[in-house]
């Protein structure tokens, strides 16, 4: 082996102890193509900056401006970050932050602050190695480090987290995989990927839900986890997964993953024992409509099934049990009103060579529903949840977005108490202001309508959503 390609190989565990990856839910917050949607691994978004700005100067040398426009906070590490993309490795850092305070209804009146710290790496194979016999194979690990107290479970007493990065308070891996991908009969592409990893990084998860602070919207619709066993961020899990693509958009993927006890999901994620409680296999169809440099209305439908094979819990009889459940869902969004796209060559604009139909302004309509066929086993059997979005709903502010969401959730008929035939709904609005590349504020208002199923009553929350890309 040459001798480059053994310096490379002996950097790659030190960069891993303190680089890690990013998750499902926070992919597109900073609006720079973080994740490469060909092998699920960080992107390089900083070439075009690191090359023709910054090139080789220190931190302290950089203008104002040449840092505020930076994709990232910490510059180029004093040439670094940029010396480790050249060498396949491309690391991924940034801080989210939940703000919530409960000011009317619910159980009390208090404020909370949750965080989320995703530290990533992600490695090309090929490049780091040299050798063209592993061109198309990667490497993603992801770490997470989560704290804060959640508003919901102290103040408000719902059932949709009014801070969606709250859930297992710890230090844990949440992901280490590999993927392989590449092109084949000219108008296809696959994608494949086997190691530790969640069904919610790849099912039913898209930039869209990002936007929103409340649970119910944000990384995956939650009706499904009131319905049967998903795994999703911060928890990882044995798993497999394949996807194939079209050209013109059409797409099938499949997962099978193993299920994790509430313990495995809650600890350091180094519990890598096939002793799970059983497996999920879920599937979806779906069409990205004009996902291209068209100009086109941009705009995907989907359908598909999560389906577990596990000890079910009846909600009627916690002594009985069933050995299946499963959720089945249809998703859709379309750009109903097309403004064109918005303008470029500006300072704070930010480019998006990969995915142009994102640089759209116009408004958006969105919409799912989840079912779960079993009522008996299921905690919300239907579950809906859409809204409206305004993407650059101002001309020179071309990364900013005004959201307005809606979710409710019917509790199960089989219920002995209040949450009987009942539901729960959220009102979420909320304006997403794009500081620069690598931050952002969102302040929110949401309105818990019925708070778990008319235990308590309605509140008002205010929020603020912010983030910082290291």
């Amino acid at each position: 082996m040459k001798t480059d390609v053994i310096l490379k190989m002996a950097a790659l565990p030190v960069a891993a102890l303190v680089l890690h990856t990013a998750f499902a839910e926070q992919r597109e917050y900073f609006q720079v193509m973080i994740f490469d949607d060909r092998t699920d691994i960080p992107a390089e978004v900083g070439s075009a900056y690191y090359d023709n700005v910054v090139k080789n100067k220190k931190f302290y040398e950089l203008s104002f401006e040449e840092w505020f426009n930076a994709p990232h906070a910490t510059a180029n590490w004093y040439g670094g970050r940029r010396h480790l993309e050249n060498a396949g490795i491309v690391p991924s850092v940034s801080y989210l932050g939940n703000f919530a305070a409960n000011v009317s209804g619910g159980m009390s009146r208090g404020a909370s602050n949750t965080s989320s710290v995703n530290l990533g790496l992600g490695v090309n194979l090929k490049d780091l190695t040299g050798l063209e016999s592993l061109e198309g194979w990667s490497i993603g690990n992801t770490w997470v480090w989560r704290f804060g107290d959640s508003l919901t479970k102290n103040r408000v007493g719902n059932a949709f987290s009014v801070q969606q990065n709250y859930g297992s308070q710890t230090i844990q891996l949440q992901s280490l995989f590999l993927s392989y991908n590449r092109d084949f009969m000219s108008d296809w592409h696959i994608l494949l990927k086997f190691g530790r990893f969640a069904a919610g990084d790849n099912f039913m998860s898209k930039p869209i839900y990002w936007l929103y602070q409340n649970n119910a919207f944000d990384g995956n619709p939650i009706g499904v986890f009131k319905q049967t066993k998903f795994s999703a961020y911060p928890a990882g899990t044995w798993a497999a997964f394949t996807q194939v693509s079209h050209k013109d958009g059409q797409y099938a993927k499949a997962g099978v993953y193993q299920i994790n006890t509430d313990r495995q999901d809650n600890m350091h994620g180094l519990d890598w024992s096939f002793y799970g409680e059983g497996v999920n296999a879920t599937f979806e169809l779906g069409w990205d409509i004009n996902h291209d440099a068209s100009g086109k209305s941009p705009g995907n439908i989907s359908a598909g099934v999560a389906a577990s094979w596990y000890s079910a819990p009846h909600i009627d009889d916690p002594t009985k049990f069933s050995p299946f459940n499963c959720t089945v869902y249809v998703q859709a969004d379309y750009m109903v009103y097309n403004l064109g796209p918005v303008k470029e060559n500006e300072p704070y604009y930010i480019v998006r060579d990969s995915d142009k139909w994102r640089d759209l302004r116009g408004i958006v309509l969105w919409a799912v529903l989840q079912y779960d066929p079993y009522e008996n086993l299921a905690d919300m059997p239907v579950f809906v949840n859409g809204g409206v979005l305004f993407n650059a709903p101002f001309k020179s502010r071309a990364d900013d977005v005004l959201c307005f969401g809606m979710a409710y959730g019917k509790f199960s008929d089989k219920y002995g108490d209040i949450r009987r035939g009942s539901y729960e709904t959220i009102f979420e609005i909320n304006y997403k202001f794009q500081i620069n590349r690598f931050s952002f504020l969102q302040p929110n208002v949401q309105y818990v309508l019925n708070p778990n199923g008319g235990a308590y009553g309605d509140a008002i929350v205010l929020g603020m959503q912010f983030g910082l890309n290291l």
